[in-house]
């Protein structure tokens, strides 16, 4: 089963504020995960000042360009984790937010989510 991870740093965090630490940490756990399989795809994101959000709320399509004031909660970055139930993905992204912890990165949040169908290209 495949499961999508979001990454929600806190509200304040610029990209400069992340550890070289925390960089040098996430490596060879890329690669452990990457080499089991476990690990399918992972990245951050680009600021929401980069950023387009498209709605449907008219009857037609609106396209905002960021940053977006109502957002509370902004995605920083995502993985997608092949594992045989939640159990195991959950260990992996604990593993993940434990290379924060011990960054000094506390705030950070992450939300997993089993991906429902779709597509395996």
């Amino acid at each position: 089963m495949r499961y999508f991870m979001s990454i929600i740093p806190p509200a304040d965090l610029k990209p400069e504020d992340v550890s070289q630490e925390l960089m040098d940490a996430m490596g060879p756990w890329m690669e452990k995960n990457l080499a089991s399989g476990a690990l399918v795809s992972t990245g951050g994101l680009k600021p929401v000042s980069e950023g387009r959000r498209l709605g449907g709320q008219t009857g037609a399509v609106v396209i905002t360009d960021g940053p977006f004031a109502e957002a509370k909660e902004v995605i920083g970055g995502y993985a997608v984790f092949e594992a045989p139930d939640v159990e195991a993905a959950s260990r992996i992204a604990q593993e993940f937010l434990q290379l924060h912890i011990d960054s000094g990165l506390i705030d950070v949040v992450l939300e997993l989510r089993e991906i429902a169908g779709g597509v395996n290209i």
